[in-house]
Order: C-alpha cells, then sequence, then structure tokens
C-alpha cells in the first residue's frame, strides 16, 4: 500500500491553543463592569483631584499673590481629604467616588470581597511605582492590556481582582 505523501508540503504539527482558565464559578455571577464604565469612573476620580485645584488656578488667574499660599494649602487638603475618603470607599466595599457613581466594584476573581492592604499595596502603589520608573513603558500596556478577553488591566492582574457590576 502506497500512502501519497506530497514531499513540497509544510511540516504538520498538532497546535494546541493555551486559554486563560475560566472564572471561577463565585465571579461568574457579577457580571464584569464595561469598559466605558471603568473609564467613565477613572476620568470622575481625576476630575475630582482636578477640580480641588481650581481656586488655585483662579487665584493665579487673577494674580492675587496674597492669596496662592492659602488656595494653594486649600488645594492640597482638599486633595488628602478626597484621597482618605476615596481609602475608606475601597476599604469597605471596593469603589472609589467614580466606581461608586457608576455602580461599579472591585472584587477578587472568585467573586470575594478584596483586602484593604492588596487594594492598596498591589492595585494602587505597586502599578503607581512603575510607571513613574517605566513611565509609558508600563502604563501603556496596563491600559491596553483591558482590551484582553478577560477585560483586565496590568494592575488587575497584579492584585487578582476585577471590576464587576456592584
Amino acid at each position: 500500500m502506497e500512502v501519497n505523501v506530497n514531499p513540497y508540503a509544510a511540516p504538520g504539527a498538532p497546535v494546541t491553543v493555551a486559554m486563560p482558565p475560566p472564572l471561577p464559578t463565585a465571579a461568574r455571577h457579577a457580571p464584569l463592569a464595561g469598559r466605558g464604565e471603568r473609564l467613565v469612573a477613572a476620568i470622575i476620580d481625576r476630575a475630582l483631584y482636578v477640580a480641588c485645584f481650581i481656586p488655585v488656578l483662579l487665584a493665579g488667574m487673577a494674580q492675587a499673590r496674597s492669596l496662592i499660599g492659602v488656595t494653594v494649602a486649600v488645594g492640597f487638603l482638599a486633595m488628602a481629604c478626597l484621597f482618605i475618603y476615596n481609602l475608606m470607599l475601597l476599604g469597605d466595599n471596593g469603589q472609589t467616588v467614580g466606581k461608586r457613581w457608576l455602580a461599579i466594584r472591585i472584587v477578587r476573581t472568585d467573586g470575594s470581597d478584596v483586602d484593604f492592604g492588596r487594594l492598596f499595596a498591589l492595585r494602587m502603589f505597586v502599578p503607581w511605582l512603575l510607571g513613574f520608573f517605566l513611565g509609558p513603558f508600563f502604563v501603556l500596556p496596563d491600559l491596553l492590556c483591558i482590551f484582553g478577553n478577560e477585560q483586565r488591566c496590568l494592575h488587575d492582574m497584579l492584585a487578582d481582582t476585577i471590576v464587576v457590576a456592584a
């Protein structure tokens, strides 16, 4: 029995595609937050911090030199209060002000609540540190990872978290 083999054919090999593991059962029950919702929540959070310095900008535009020191102090105080409030919200229910307004929250991939240490250290501080030293070489891939199948940024993967509808 003669086997017809093309000597010019490309070599064949079995190909297996490595798929990411499915999310645990508890996490599959809560729908993932959409990319747009996460973007708007981040914009709201950043806009609130910028709003803390509007009095400084107004005093600078009015060239009121006597008010600059006071408005800078008030701006930093307002920013510190907002930061502390966001930390309290994150510790209580995994939300910032923007996430709360859009009814989304951060949870572990198994669906359980995320502890404050993990949120602060792995989801906020480490990405900030990497962004500070690596700049766009970390920040851009971090942001672009949300377009993957899992809809998770690098900081989500570092902290083993997902963002779901609250």
